[in-house]
């Protein structure tokens, strides 16, 4: 079998798509759009096998699609924006966003970004990926930020949007606001401290237990259970912080764990999100005791200006010093953390813009109503999302580089004035507002310095695809998007928000379709990290195995599920590359030219039956993106149907003038490769284009999905049978120690079922290298007795030193009258030389038997009700 060279035939194919443009989406075109809402890679140039597999997977929606006759989107793009390009510039640099003027600082971002831009696209085209650069988009380009603004101007317009100063979360490494979406957790483990708190006016104390001592600065009232039988007489009295000597009132709640610590909660601005919601509920003052740069403030008299950490540790020591704390636990907790940098978050009350969230809730779960998830379970985690929701969600970020905020805003009063939509994409803080003064009060206009999250960027990618703003006869004709692909992790982000948005602005859902993916872990399943040192960088695989072997493993990856990576898929990805291709070569040289449709012969509608299931079920699972189940269904097909059985069964046909097989060996292995080709593109171009003549398309990519032929149940039945025979004539060579193509005087099927086998005898006899082939209701065997063979392990133990003339006197002995007598008596006797008569049983001989037929030593082989009776030549 000769082998198939993967990277170097890639690496022409990759090269010759592009200069056949193969993957242009025509905004023009009659034939039904199918739009991929894809998601924009982030760009920071390190490709890893999540990329490779999800962006995979995404690829055979859209190969599939366009083979289907669709005129296909699917976008390369990138994203270019936020927090996490500028955490790497700054640790790159060593700056912040304050050391460096702010323009100056949004040019490193940019810069840096861009520099992985050309990579990237490489690595997208050494996998494979079919994206199409004349829609190339990143978030950052001034065409794409142009759609954030106007959204939300138009949001602004409506009342969608707000600016409001609420509690939000606050990173204070990356100095902004978080939405609840960019909230992580973490497992953490901290001191739970039980501080002594006096009560007011005696000497008695409580003893409040808390992990964050820092914060008794902004303690505004302790909270006790109300069925708390220890506390009953401590509601209403007044209690002295420690340390600052600021007066609180006792007050009980339900929401009190009575079996937390001492069972008695202080209630501080703000330590969590259950302070919060006390806060709000008593509406408490909101004192703010850190800052935006996670710093005391000067409420926290002798530790202001010290970082939160450094804070809590140095009021600990006090506390123990002067005896306050009268012990401490080890406390596991679940902290927040920044989604990008890490950083446990703070709550500070602080003025953002917000996106109505909390009165569109009801309306975004019919949305996802409408939408067809891939796979269905998947749509869950959206519903408990929303259904968790309490706050609005906060789009300002207090960064630099992303989309401006398009407004300037009043010093003196607070008015705020968009821009205009024709002059957006704009920077405020760079371009002077369209108005002189505050048309209210005639004060300042200043142009507003914060940027939006992230997520306003990304969530408008389906109204930026589809040309909204732009062309509004093609957004008629392309919203909503046909698919939006993703990951498990950003349901609660991206597709949430992007329903959101899409629902508030057009009214409509975003796509028709949402194809859910998961994670690739480790090998033993764990996720992979660097500080693990578990990550698999996929470009030596790539080298040494070929992109469509890794594509294989994407093939193993059921939608929605996590996969460890299997490198063991990725070699079995390569040998079935290797096959398939070899299997081309030896069909190209029986199929020289385009077959005409003929009257099958009987093996022939066996196999296209079978092929046409196999057809109907590969693309069912297409239409429902699971793509294992297609891969699954067309390879077993392929190898161990066509390949290993077809194929053999009718390769001394293709030396003739046989018509029938020229035409089934060219329609199904046409309509393998077709059922392949999104999957492994490569290798299926080329060997389609051995075919491709004939077939009438320069590209696999672009050519017909295969049209089902026939299915004949009665063929297939006759044709599993043969199958059936053949291959258990084989595995007995093969038992046997013969070669396959040792041949046999005769082969005769003897049996009721055996009149189904007419039409196909010549099949099996030449398949199996018969002489002659006979088909029979009943034959009649002879068992006769050939060898009479003691055996030496029980005689040895039992005679010791007469053993060996008992086994010379039973060698010598006629085989059928030894068997006469085992048979009818289990045992025969024997006399020695010493006058001694021996009893020999079954256990100490052995006799061989043969079975005759006509008078000629066959072996037989039971196949289901058919006994199968060879002469061996």
């Amino acid at each position: 079998m000769a082998q198939y060279e993967a990277v170097e035939n890639e690496r022409k194919w990759q090269k010759q798509w592009k200069e056949w443009e193969l993957y242009k989406f025509d905004p023009d075109s009659d034939a039904p759009p199918y739009s991929i809402d894809n998601p924009p890679r982030y760009a920071s140039g390190a490709l890893h096998l999540g990329h490779a597999t999800g962006y995979s997977l995404i690829d055979f929606a859209a190969r599939y699609h366009r083979q289907r006759g669709f005129n296909v989107m699917f976008p390369l793009c990138f994203d270019v924006n936020g927090t996490p390009v500028e955490v790497r510039v700054e640790k790159k640099f060593g700056i912040n966003k304050y050391s460096v003027p702010r323009q100056e600082y949004i040019k490193m971002c940019e810069e840096y970004a861009d520099s992985f831009i050309d990579s990237m696209t490489k690595q997208f085209e050494i996998l494979g990926e079919s994206m199409d650069p004349t829609v190339y988009y990143q978030t950052d380009a001034p065409y794409y930020r142009r759609i954030t603004q106007i959204s939300f101007i138009k949001m602004l317009e409506k009342g969608l949007a707000y600016k409001g100063e609420y509690p939000v979360n606050w990173c204070p490494r990356c100095i902004t606001a978080l939405a609840d979406a960019e909230v992580e957790y973490d497992q953490n483990i901290t001191k739970l401290n039980y501080v002594k708190f006096p009560v007011a006016g005696s000497d008695e104390h409580i003893v409040i237990a808390t992990t964050r001592p820092e914060l008794i600065c902004t303690c505004q009232t302790i909270a006790v259970h109300p069925e708390d039988a220890r506390y009953k007489e401590l509601v209403g009295k007044d209690i002295l912080t420690p340390v600052f000597g600021k007066r609180v009132k006792v007050i009980s709640d339900e929401k009190v764990d009575p079996d937390f610590g001492s069972g008695i909660v202080m209630i501080c601005t703000i330590g969590d999100k259950t302070d919060l919601e006390w806060v709000m509920k008593y509406k408490l003052p909101l004192e703010k005791g850190i800052d935006e740069e996670g710093r005391m403030t000067a409420i926290a008299g002798a530790y202001e200006g010290m970082p939160v950490k450094d804070a809590r540790s140095k009021i600990i020591e006090d506390l123990l010093a002067s005896g306050t704390i009268i012990k401490q636990e080890e406390q596991q907790q679940n902290r927040s953390i920044c989604w990008r940098c890490h950083t446990p978050i703070e709550f500070l009350q602080v003025k953002q813009w917000f996106i109505k969230i909390m009165d569109f809730k009801k309306e975004v779960l019919e949305k996802a109503d409408q939408i067809q998830w891939f796979p269905e379970f998947m749509k869950v985690r959206l519903q408990d999302w929303v259904n968790s929701l309490q706050w609005d969600w906060v789009v300002s970020r207090q960064r630099y580089f992303a989309t401006p905020i398009p407004v300037w805003e009043c010093e003196k009063c607070g008015y705020v004035l968009p821009a205009k939509e024709e002059d957006c994409y704009i920077d405020p803080t760079v371009t002077a507002p369209y108005k002189d003064a505050c048309p209210m009060c005639g004060g300042e206009l200043k142009g507003c310095q914060d940027v939006f999250d992230t997520w306003m960027d990304s969530s408008v990618s389906p109204l930026y695809n589809t040309f909204w703003k732009r062309d509004d006869e093609k957004f008629k004709r392309l919203y909503p998007m046909s698919l939006r692909p993703q990951s498990h992790d950003i349901i609660r982000t991206w597709a949430f928000y992007t329903i959101l948005r899409e629902h508030l602005l057009t009214g409509e859902k975003p796509w028709g379709h949402i194809m859910i993916h998961g994670f690739i872990m480790a090998p033993d399943g764990t996720p992979m990290h660097t500080s693990l040192g578990n990550v698999i960088d996929p470009m030596p695989l790539l080298e040494n195995y070929g992109a469509d072997a890794l594509r294989y493993y994407a093939c193993t990856c059921s939608l929605g599920e996590d996969h460890a990576f299997r490198e063991r898929d990725v070699v079995h990805g390569k040998k079935l590359c290797t096959k398939m291709w070899n299997l081309g070569k030896l069909i190209e040289m029986t199929v020289t030219e385009r077959p005409e449709r003929v009257q099958l012969k009987p093996i022939d509608r066996w196999i296209m039956s079978r092929y046409t299931k196999v057809l109907e079920a590969v693309t069912a699972h297409y239409e429902s993106y699971n793509f294992d189940k297609a891969m699954r269904e067309v390879e077993n097909f392929a190898w161990k149907e066509f390949a290993d059985h077809y194929v053999e069964m009718t390769k001394h046909r293709t030396r003739g003038n046989d018509r029938s097989v020229r035409y089934t060996l060219y329609t199904v292995y046409l309509g393998i490769l077709k059922m392949m080709a999104p999957m492994l593109p490569h290798v299926t171009e080329d060997a389609y284009q051995a075919f491709a003549g004939m077939d009438g398309a320069k590209s696999i990519h672009i050519s017909k999905w295969p049209e089902p032929e026939r299915i004949d149940e009665d063929a297939e039945m006759k044709g599993e049978l043969t199958k059936e025979i053949i291959a258990s004539i084989r595995t007995w060579k093969a038992e046997k120690k013969y070669p396959l193509n040792k041949e046999l005087a005769r082969v005769e099927v003897v049996g009721k079922g055996s009149e189904l086998l007419k039409g196909y005898e010549d099949d099996i006899a030449q398949t199996v290298r018969a002489e002659k082939l006979d088909l029979l209701m009943e034959a009649r065997l002879d068992r006769c007795a050939n060898m009479v063979r003691p055996v030496h392990a029980k005689i040895g133990p039992l005679f010791k030193n007469q053993a060996r003339e008992v086994v010379a006197q039973i060698s010598t002995m006629d085989p059928e009258q030894v068997l006469s007598m085992l048979t009818s008596k289990g045992s025969f006797e024997i006399q020695l030389n010493d006058g001694r008569d021996v009893l020999i049983t079954n256990e100490l001989v052995e006799v061989l038997c043969e079975l005759r037929y006509q008078g000629k030593a066959v072996e037989t082989i039971q196949v289901g009700d058919l006994l199968v009776v060879i002469e061996v030549k």
